[in-house]
């Protein structure tokens, strides 16, 4: 049976971050067990002590911290930390410097605490009895609730001892392995877990505020504009599939209150938006509908997800959504980038989608008099008339798709008679094009539509016959 200190650390492994540390930690653990608890408690408190060092040691800013002596860095902290005669001397000081009220501060206090009156007494209160056992003195009873007792600081306090604080350490870490992630030779991509491990127990129900800091840091060290890319979904995983729920929801909760944001992570993890709706149950008819209907961005990858989560949010929500608001000019400009599939087109006409963007938003395509044509010269050929096109052949067609094109060619072709001029007729041809166009690339759509007689609609009727002959 695993003791409760075992399974700590394999949840969060802090020793991870030092073999040494690791090999103190679990030859305290095999002493513990067999009730060699003096040793169990001298190794254990070793395992604590190296993983101070080895943390100031491998801290990548701290000749930032000095700036009226750089070489007081490599020369009292590093060097002495690294002498194996003096080491646990040092960071005793170290500590100690560290304690005092800040304005008695001095370029030695490197760690940074909120409390550090009560982080020095129970510091020393551990240290003492560690000196104690190693002085073999009589008077000092080490057994199994000692080993435990510490067990518990460890636990408790491990992630307050870092250069700068935990909270400052821990935002300049994580933003130092997002920027070379995919370098392991220069990072280690398994320090995460052991941030994020921290990351809760420092910030706990508050991590929304970190990772608000850190995202406004990683902005500006993003490659392109966007947080999330190919080469660092892991980094991500890390800390989306964290088992701490409170890490889980403050990393959410910030993604979700930022459309950029949103959508970038959506593309690589679609379970944010359930995990945005659980946080949130307003999510989509407060913030996601009206990301939806005015979109921020017009790139290929933008658009592209715009159908993607319009599709979701419809099929799995849709009384969520006020699709008549998401329908206008601005979404009509994404459809180029629509990827028609059976599910996509299915979920879409079932709300009427593309029978809205061509019917309601676009009423202009069907009025076919000379003055209306003439009015609209720059859009029938422009991409706003490809759009409508698309919108034709994604559609699914009944009895009012078809009487409302063969009506706008009924009244062209009235209208044509009494078109003299050049221009005016060039325009008719041009609609007429684009009808035969749309009808031809439809036909088989068209011809099984039920309870319709086709020969009721003569214009369109002809040109099917002639898409035939072609």
């Amino acid at each position: 049976m695993k003791l409760r200190i075992e399974k700590w650390a394999e949840e969060t492994q802090p020793f991870k971050e030092s073999d040494t540390a690791n090999e103190f930690f679990e030859e305290s653990v095999r002493c513990y067990k067999i009730g060699a608890y003096k040793s169990a408690f001298i190794m254990s408190y070793l395992s604590f002590k190296t993983i101070i060092r080895n943390r100031i040691l491998g801290c990548t800013y701290g000749k930032e911290l000095v700036k009226r002596n750089p070489k007081f860095w490599e020369n009292e902290i590093i060097k002495k930390l690294k002498n194996d005669e003096i080491w646990e001397s040092h960071l005793n000081t170290i500590v100690e410097a560290s304690c005092v009220d800040e304005k008695n501060k001095t370029d030695m206090a490197i760690l940074h605490f909120t409390n550090g009156e009560q982080i020095k007494v129970a510091y020393n209160y551990w240290r003492n009895i560690r000196n104690d056992c190693a002085h073999a003195k009589k008077n000092i009873t080490i057994d199994n609730a000692t080993v435990e007792c510490f067990w518990n600081y460890l636990i408790d306090n491990l992630s307050k001892f870092y250069v700068l604080g935990g909270e400052e350490y821990l935002l300049r870490e994580l933003e130092n392995l997002y920027k070379y992630y995919r370098y392991p030779e220069i990072v280690k991509p398994a320090t995460v877990n052991a941030i994020i491990n921290d990351v809760n127990v420092i910030y706990n129900k508050n991590s929304k505020e970190f990772f608000q800091e850190l995202f406004k840091n990683l902005v500006k060290v993003a490659v392109g504009r966007e947080l999330v890319n190919d080469a660092n979904t892991k980094f991500w995983d890390d800390i989306l599939e964290s088992s701490h729920e409170d890490v889980r929801d403050g990393i959410v909760e910030v993604i979700s209150n930022d459309a950029r944001y949103f959508f970038n992570f959506y593309n690589y993890y679609p379970r944010l938006l359930e995990m945005s709706i659980a946080l949130n149950p307003k999510f989509i008819m407060n913030d996601l509908s009206k990301w939806l209907k005015e979109p921020y961005d017009n790139t290929y990858d933008f658009k592209k997800i715009f159908w993607v989560i319009l599709v979701e949010v419809l099929e799995k929500y849709r009384e969520h959504v006020d699709i008549d608001k998401i329908i206008n000019y601005k979404t009509l400009e994404l459809i180029d980038s629509f990827e028609q599939d059976e599910r996509n087109l299915r979920v879409l006409n079932s709300k009427e989608v593309f029978k809205k963007y061509i019917f309601e938003l676009s009423s202009w395509f069907f009025h076919t008099d000379a003055t209306s044509q003439y009015n609209n010269y720059r859009r029938l050929r422009s991409e706003e008339s490809e759009r409508i096109e698309r919108c034709f052949n994604y559609l699914e067609w009944d009895s009012e798709c078809i009487g409302k094109i063969n009506y706008a060619l009924y009244n062209l072709k009235s209208s044509m008679e009494s078109r003299s001029n050049d221009s005016s007729r060039a325009n008719g041809y041009r609609y007429q094009s684009i009808c035969r166009r749309i009808i031809c690339s439809n036909k088989d759509k068209i011809m099984i539509v039920p309870n319709v007689d086709l020969n009721e609609y003569k214009e369109v009727f002809e040109i099917l016959n002639d898409c035939n002959d072609g």
